[in-house]
């Protein structure tokens, strides 16, 4: 990482903006302490962690992803992450749970007649008793074909086919009145990212890998006393949970209604992995055992189910 000591811009009148004349830094790749308070990982408390790539985030790279993870247990901040945003970074999907579901011939008849009572001057007993009867009139031509195919359907459990036979020969299968139940929001939204590190030295790729050891650590549980041999925890401690930022042209976009893309709502590492021939041959930089070549697959999932208000919020 750089740390800058001096950065001089000037005001370019054609331009409008300022222009960056010329800057002064060294290179880092030791830890960092946020300011104004601390992380913990398995229970320890350690300074919050900062790590990005590529090194340019925030001076030639203007638009990134940054993922900040917080300690389940007490939301102290563990690691801040700054990550270039990939192809696949800005999609997203929305889902509602329907189910068929069959009503059978007295409730199906019963639907129909409400639809028909509502339709003609909103519901009241009275018009739903006159569409029932009107219904169940409608119906009485077909009541003989429809009886014995229900008689065909009870039978079918003790003459195999019975039922199929019967549909055959009157040339009719039962009306099942199917209708779309609403079942309710059932799925989390997960979002996936693959990044590809491609370090342009040792240096670079030491921090790479420090930046995948981090999701790692950060998706997997604690286990305090996990490795003494006389008293084994018998507990795991929750993993970290991720909140999801994007950054464009260097600014954060909002966490509110004004969003112009999609909100990612607190979220769990569900899934890291790692590959290190993505060039089909493994390349280490000379006389190292550094890879040179990383690719990094992320899959997160929201811990909280979607709702209209929460999409007025900008979700």
């Amino acid at each position: 990482m750089k740390i800058y000591t001096e950065v001089i811009y000037s005001w370019d009148d054609e331009k409008g903006e300022l222009v960056q004349e010329s800057a002064e830094f060294y290179d880092y790749d030791g830890p960092l302490t946020l300011a104004n308070g601390e992380g913990s990982l398995g229970g320890a408390h350690v300074p919050t962690e900062f790590l990005q790539y590529p090194d340019t985030i925030g001076t030639e790279v203007n638009n990134w992803i940054q993922f900040n993870a917080f300690n389940f247990k007490n939301k102290l901040q563990t690691y801040s992450i700054a990550m270039y945003i990939p192809g696949d970074a800005l999609n997203t999907s929305y889902k509602s749970d329907y189910e068929s579901v069959a009503l059978g011939q007295m409730l199906g008849q019963g639907a129909e007649a409400l639809k028909i009572a509502e339709g003609k001057k909103g519901f009241d007993l009275e018009g739903f008793k006159t569409a029932m009867k009107s219904t169940t009139s409608n119906l009485a031509s077909e009541g003989k074909q429809a009886a014995m195919l229900e008689a065909a359907k009870l039978g079918s459990g003790v003459a195999q086919g019975a039922k199929t036979v019967m549909e055959k020969k009157l040339g009719a299968v039962l009306n099942p009145y199917m209708t779309a139940a609403y079942k309710g929001p059932s799925d989390m939204r997960s979002h996936d990212f693959t990044f590809k590190m491609m370090p342009q030295s040792e240096s670079e790729s030491k921090q790479c890998m420090k930046i995948c050891k981090a999701f790692r650590r950060a998706m997997l549980p604690s286990h305090g006393g996990g490795d003494s041999s006389t008293a084994p925890s018998m507990l795991f401690g929750y993993p970290d949970e991720f909140e999801i930022r994007f950054a464009i042209d260097g600014v954060m976009v909002p966490q509110n209604a004004s969003n112009p893309l999609f909100r990612i709502g607190k979220s769990v590492l569900t899934q890291c992995d790692l590959d290190f021939g993505t060039e089909n041959v493994p390349l280490f930089f000379n006389d190292t055992q550094h890879p040179a070549s990383i690719e990094m697959k992320l899959t997160f999932m929201e811990v909280e189910i979607l709702h209209r208000e929460k999409v007025d919020k900008g979700f």
